[in-house]
């Protein structure tokens, strides 16, 4: 083949590709090459900061909040790897200092793809400077809507979070889109004394009944408290009997229901004095109001033809 023939069709291969013709769309995790056309690819956007990864070039985040990683979980994640490929990509951010990829989200994923023996992992690398507050923020939100995080690793994230935010618990919730109860709940553990704090980050205390050790004022009295829920097994509502023992306080007055419905645009409709807290009550309320707010718009329309 002449010269000129080869630049023809160097220029005809080019001038496809540049219109898509007989171009392979590359799987980076399966590295299978499918053609582009048709309506299959249609209105799609391919990213262009996804990458396969070495594992040596990635490394886990150290102000990362979750610090425990139970094996069982890791070896059930390891098995699917192995057995389907990674489903989707971490986040990485490249760090020049360390000459490495620094895990954003994902740490589970790249300690369990590790496990199943993976030399390279799919990733989704953040150009651009982050702030250490913004990286926590998205591991905050990353680890609240999947496994959850340790009771006092919530905790301390939460703590840390506000502090480099300066936001209140109530800002706290309204950006990770979570109860305000849940924060200040979560906020009470780093009062707890540290021995408290051992337990219940070791499963001996649940969260909630810890929360109810909390409301005592006296450390010795939290510790003592612990101690009988741990040998004893007392159960929450237990636990908090003995507060109102040990406080002399009565027993909280009896609530009605109440809900509250997170809509878009940080807006949220609450309904109160149900007669309990089902999702068929609740329903019904919100047919109820919807009913009477389209009657008085029909009133108002009524009004104003006449």
């Amino acid at each position: 083949m002449s010269k000129l023939d080869e630049l023809r069709r160097g220029a005809g291969g080019n001038a496809a590709e540049s219109v898509g013709a007989g171009v392979a769309l590359r799987s980076l995790a399966e590295g299978v090459s499918v053609p582009i056309g048709g309506t299959r690819y249609k209105d799609l956007t391919k990213t262009k900061n996804a990458f396969e990864v070495p594992i040596d070039k990635i490394m886990p985040d150290p102000s990362q909040p979750r610090k425990v990683f139970t094996p069982e979980d890791l070896q059930d994640l390891s098995d699917s790897i192995r057995a389907r490929g990674l489903l989707q990509p971490i986040r990485v951010r490249w760090d020049e200092e360390r000459e490495k990829y620094v895990i954003v989200v994902g740490e589970r994923r790249w300690r369990a793809t590790i496990m199943a023996g993976k030399a390279t992992m799919t990733c989704v690398i953040i150009e651009g400077e982050m702030t250490e507050s913004e990286i926590l923020h998205d591991q905050l939100v990353e680890n609240c809507l999947r496994t959850n995080l340790q009771p006092i690793e919530q905790a301390e994230a939460f703590k840390t979070l506000m502090d480099a935010k300066n936001w209140n618990a109530a800002r706290l919730a309204e950006e990770l889109h979570i109860r305000d109860s849940t924060v200040f709940k979560a906020l009470s553990l780093l009062e707890l004394p540290g021995e408290v704090r051992e337990r219940v980050a070791a499963g001996e205390i649940k969260p909630a009944t810890a929360y109810e050790v909390s409301q005592l004022d006296r450390p010795q009295d939290q510790v003592e408290l612990a101690e009988r829920v741990v040998t004893e097994k007392l159960t929450r509502d237990q636990a908090a009997a003995a507060v109102r023992e040990k406080t002399g306080r009565g027993a909280p007055p009896t609530r009605k229901g109440r809900a509250e419905i997170r809509l878009d645009g940080n807006r949220k409709v609450t309904i109160s004095g149900l007669p309990d807290d089902r999702q068929e009550t609740i329903a019904a309320a919100l047919k109820q109001a919807l009913k009477q707010i389209q009657g008085r718009a029909r009133r108002a329309a009524q009004f104003e033809a006449a």
